[in-house]
């Protein structure tokens, strides 16, 4: 049996953790792999779900986010329970990993999974050299899409040998149920700016006046935006047609309920958030950034806009309301597509091999 650790910052609602819980749940199929889970920090959103399934999950409870104590209860950690492979996702949690890589077994293989096209410390050559050190350890850096991997070696071309692509995925719903639709748009992510909400919300407001008064919204996420999205709303005359809900861990219902789903992103890596809706025939409008022009095909499983473009997002949803057979031809093939090239089985064997043929080499 192979053991394993996979480390990331916590299991908070987000892209990167919905991943993860969707692959540990699917691997404790496997009995050829133990797999545990450590969190840094306290928000563990996902753990009771998880727990459920028998999959052990260790909780650092570090206060803050550059506690560097961290490294030295990882590495107790990894000496303790002889890990043979460690698998990060995320930074500081790549930070701490790639320090402690100096104090343990020198045959345990690390590995990486980059989510993004971009971070704050590519906006400075000083961090070029913290991330070089960082990537250098670890043995393969998996990529969540192709755009994702070229923008990485980009910034650190030595990099490029072991860097692969794994594309993200997710379970999909074979027992789609009709239900009555609540929302003619729906958000589900993180409430910042890289997101562009600002950009739907002035789309709103264009089609309130100018084609359906009553259109409801639903914006289900939390984030450091969410004051300024609301005063936004308020100050644009459409807080009435949006409704703002709390992070939930099951999307499925609101996504049942709703006609359209809305991403209308500054950047992406490869959002899980798209082929979740689009695994529940959800026709998705978002924009041509990152891994989504790999993943949508423009009016053919979902409609692209450029990021920013208030009228070209306006006009995309008024079509897709009013053109009912567009509608369902867009919703067949998203599902299709997914439940082909984006299913969470196929991509839990991809990582399981990867897994192996690491542990393998001595």
């Amino acid at each position: 049996m192979i053991k394993i650790l996979i480390v990331i910052n916590s299991l908070e609602i987000g892209g990167a953790e919905k991943l993860l819980v969707n692959f540990a749940k699917e691997a404790i199929k496997y009995d050829d792999f133990e797999i545990n889970i450590c969190s840094l920090y306290s928000e563990n959103f996902f753990q009771k779900e998880l727990e459920r399934t028998g999959v052990k999950i260790i909780n650092l409870n570090l206060k803050y986010k550059y506690n560097f104590l961290g490294t030295i209860k990882i590495i107790k950690l990894i000496r303790k329970n002889n890990y043979e492979l460690v698998h990060v996702h995320l930074f500081p949690a790549a930070l701490f990993i790639a320090i402690s890589s100096f104090f343990v077994n020198k045959n345990i293989k690390f590995i990486f999974t980059e989510h993004s096209v971009e971070n704050r410390r590519r906006k400075y050559k000083i961090f070029k050299f913290i991330d070089f050190f960082i990537y250098s350890r670890f043995h393969k850096i998996i990529c969540v899409s192709e755009k994702v991997k070229e923008s990485l070696i980009k910034w650190i071309p030595q990099i490029e040998s072991k860097s692969i692509v794994i594309k993200n995925a997710v379970p999909v719903n074979n027992n789609i149920i009709n239900q009555k639709k609540v929302y003619d748009l729906l958000y589900v992510g993180r409430l910042e700016k890289m997101k562009g909400l600002d950009t739907l919300f002035k789309s709103i407001k264009i089609i309130k006046n100018k084609y359906i008064n009553n259109i409801k919204i639903a914006i289900v996420g939390d984030g450091s935006e969410k004051k300024f999205l609301l005063n936004l709303s308020k100050n644009l005359g459409i807080n009435e047609n949006i409704t703002f809900i709390n992070p939930t861990y099951n999307t499925d219902d609101i996504m049942k309920k709703s006609k359209i789903f809305v991403l209308p992103s500054r950047y992406e890596g490869l959002p899980m958030v798209i082929l979740e809706a689009m695994s529940n025939k959800l026709p998705v409008i978002s924009t041509q950034v990152g891994g989504i022009s790999e993943l949508i095909i423009d009016k053919f499983n979902g409609i692209l806009i450029n990021p920013d473009d208030v009228e070209g997002l306006s006009n995309s949803i008024i079509i897709l309301l009013s053109n009912k057979n567009l509608y369902d031809f867009i919703s067949k093939n998203a599902y299709e597509i997914v439940n082909k090239e984006y299913n969470i089985s196929d991509y839990t064997k991809k990582i399981l091999n990867l897994y192996k043929q690491l542990s393998e080499i001595k």
